[in-house]
């Protein structure tokens, strides 16, 4: 285990055009690239989108740096071949079924293998293809060694990785980010990094899109405020290494295959940068969440952090929810997540605590894939609790949890070790066999606290009409005064 590393500087903000140097005066003044950079510098553009796309969606930032990045020998198919990354969704590659799915969480390799994050990242799901730039994959790592004299650069999407166990300490070209279980970090498609485990060994979930960038959702009726606010994202600041370290190795994911190359310096030599196309990470604790306040249970995507919208007005290639801590005050509510059939297809992992629609199974660390379609809900044992409480229940908070969900309009295609894993729970479905019928055709019917009407006695409905005109003569009655003590 390292020693615990202290925590990096950083810029706040999203999207925002930033700049950070290491050293005074490395950055350009009035020009991008002049004939001679301060420090002799070279100028290097990285960029995330076309250079024609929308000046409000365009994505670029200005690398100034020892040697460009260009410097290295050419590249080889990396051996052993990694066999569990998938970026290429077809009958070939992986599954489709719609069958509820659950894991439990996987196992980190013991001390006596050496796995870093390259090593201990596996694709569970995903769809479309990163050669025609359009779709989505979800992996899942487990490490135990930090990343040594290499560093990996996916030229087929932005990562957003979530840590379940164990911080990560991650270098990237535009500096440092020190992200920790209950925060998230987005690494932009191009940019090369290295992954250390300050805590030793850790795990936890990724989600990479193809052809897209993260946003944050637009608020529309909630306003200008809420949910998770720019200023709480973070952006490292420039930092740099110049010594000689030959055989260094680039490490291209590339089309969902793994190619490297050698070169004889760190890649992490940018002295300064300027731009709004850069590495961040998010504290989901900051995350300010909306609820229903007084009946039915809300939609979850209410919880959204970031999306990566797709051509479709208000359909997301790829949704980030989150289930933080939160109250649940709805009265005659159901207030667990409803049964539900949806879509748009769902991933579920869950990073501490116990998610409020299933009691039993699944665990931190674990996943859980309902796709398109298919019907989930509450287990058993939360869905009668939950009766049986009636509905005397007092608001109360829901805390000690922390759940997200990727969600997307594509339908997933699940990988075969993923179906084949022995952690997969193939008793997932008896959850929800305890469900039995609670009609009775016979019993009255009591909607929303009302008073109960049987159709059956009219004798019953005479004296409810007259409860009914004896409140409202009340009622009327106290009007009247207050309106003529008012007058």
């Amino acid at each position: 285990m390292e020693k615990p590393s202290a925590e990096p500087e950083y810029l706040s903000g999203f999207g925002n055009h930033f700049e950070s140097e290491a050293l005074p005066g490395a950055l350009t003044r009035g020009q991008n690239s002049p004939l001679k950079c301060p420090y002799s510098l070279y100028a290097e553009q990285i960029s995330g989108t076309s250079f024609t796309a929308p000046r409000k969606l365009n994505q670029r930032s200005w690398l100034y740096r020892i040697k460009p990045s260009v410097t290295h020998e050419p590249f080889h198919a990396r051996v052993p071949r990694h066999e569990r990354l998938v970026s290429e969704f077809n009958q070939t590659t992986s599954s489709a079924t719609p069958t509820q799915l659950r894991w439990k969480p996987v196992n980190i390799p013991d001390s006596g293998s050496s796995t870093d994050f390259i090593d201990g990242l596996y694709t569970v799901c995903g769809s479309g293809s990163s050669f025609i730039r359009h779709g989505y994959a979800i992996h899942m790592y487990a490490a135990n060694k930090s990343m040594d004299g290499c560093a990996l650069c996916n030229a087929d999407g932005d990562f957003l990785i979530v840590p379940q166990k164990g911080r990560l300490s991650i270098t990237t070209e535009c500096g440092k980010l020190q992200v920790s279980p209950g925060e998230m970090v987005v690494l932009p498609q191009g940019f090369r990094f290295s992954v250390n485990l300050p805590d030793g060994p850790s795990r936890g979930y990724v989600a990479e899109i193809f052809g897209a960038h993260f946003q944050l959702p637009d608020l529309g009726p909630i306003g200008a405020n809420g949910l998770a606010a720019a200023r709480d994202f973070l952006v490292p600041t420039a930092w740099f290494e110049e010594n000689y370290q030959p055989g260094y190795t680039i490490v291209q994911k590339f089309g969902g295959e793994l190619f490297t190359a050698k070169q004889d310096f760190s890649p992490f030599n940018v002295v300064a940068w300027h731009g709004n196309y850069a590495p961040y990470k998010y504290d989901l604790g900051k995350f300010c969440p909306f609820n229903t306040v007084l009946c039915d249970h809300g939609d979850p995507s209410v919880n959204t952090v970031l999306t990566a919208p797709s051509d479709k007005p208000g359909v997301a290639l790829l949704d980030f929810v989150i289930f933080p801590p939160r109250w649940s005050v709805a009265e005659h509510t159901f207030r667990p997540p409803y049964y539900h059939r949806n879509c748009m297809s769902e991933f579920m992992g869950l990073i501490y605590g116990v998610y409020e629609a299933k009691a039993d199974g699944f665990l931190p660390g674990g996943a859980s894939l309902h796709s398109c379609m298919t019907p989930h809900g509450p287990d058993t044992t939360t869905y009668e609790a939950t009766i049986a409480c009636g509905d005397n229940s007092e608001p109360f908070r829901i805390g000690g949890t922390l759940a997200f969900m990727f969600e997307s309009y594509l339908i997933p295609r699940i990988c075969p070790w993923a179906l084949e894993s022995p952690d997969l729970d193939k008793n997932y479905y008896q959850c929800w066999i305890g469900l039995r019928p609670h009609f009775s055709p016979h019993n009255g019917v009591e909607e929303n606290g009302a008073l109960t009407i049987s159709v059956t006695g009219s004798l019953t409905m005479m004296k409810l009409m007259t409860e009914f005109s004896s409140c409202f003569v009340v009622l009327f009655s106290a009007t009247s005064y207050a309106l003529k003590k008012h007058d």
